[in-house]
């Protein structure tokens, strides 16, 4: 099989596409929910790794035999692991938790 880079021409088609005003509000709508499940999966997983680095640390410091009652900011960081997995299990999920992703005009491969 010959290489583009061999030929002695190189053929394409260049398409233009000219959206009527309700499809670009698609287009719109679908690429601000696809930028929004990103955004937010790339923030759950940060705080997701930082929670549970911080709760290595801090149980790695503390003797295996002796259990210290957990803080408020830990409670809260721990809740934050649980829910965070809970939501990034399924795309389904982060449709359900958010009302605004339900819209039908957005596309569910945009969302997965």
């Amino acid at each position: 099989m010959k290489r583009m880079s061999s030929l002695a021409y190189h053929f394409g088609v260049k398409l233009r596409f000219y959206p009527s005003s309700k499809q670009k509000k698609i287009i719109k709508l679908n690429y601000d929910a696809q930028r929004f499940v990103y955004n937010s999966y790339v923030g759950r997983n940060r705080t997701s790794y930082h929670a549970k680095r911080y709760l290595a640390v801090k149980q790695s410091n503390a003797m295996p035999f002796a259990f210290s009652a957990l803080n408020s900011y830990e409670v809260q960081l721990a809740e934050t692991v649980v829910i965070n997995h809970e939501l990034l299990a399924k795309p389904k999920n982060i449709r359900d938790a958010y009302s605004f992703l339900r819209v039908k005009e957005i596309d569910s491969l945009a969302l997965a």
